[in-house]
């Protein structure tokens, strides 16, 4: 009787984790996680505490990130997209009163621009 077993693989490191999801699409007890979170980090003291809420949103959310931030998509459409917040595909313009993060496919899609 012969047996199958798996390819060998060449050891390379292939690193195919997302660095963005749509909110919604997860658990409802993860989103409000990810919502207290995130509000605790707009609201951090300092670095240390930002970086803790970050930790939290990133591994609530199951995304890669690059420096271990994460930012949600606010712009007008209203995507609820989390994603890398150094994303170089991602936009951050201003609307006169405040940044707003765009994620890449909004970015794409309808890049906001600044307020002149």
């Amino acid at each position: 009787m012969s047996v199958m077993t798996p390819a060998r693989t060449t050891g390379k490191p292939t690193d195919h984790r997302t660095t963005e999801v749509d909110l919604t699409t997860l658990p409802w007890p993860l989103q409000q996680v990810i919502e207290t979170a995130l509000e605790g980090a707009r609201n951090a003291p300092d670095n240390d505490e930002y970086f803790r809420h970050m930790r939290t949103v990133i591994t609530a959310s199951g995304i890669h990130t690059s420096r271990g931030e994460a930012a949600r998509c606010a712009c007008d459409c209203m995507c609820d997209v989390l994603y890398d917040a150094d994303d170089p595909d991602a936009h951050l313009f201003h609307n006169g009163v405040r940044e707003v993060p765009q994620c890449p496919g909004c970015a794409d899609d309808h890049r906001g621009r600044d307020a002149e």
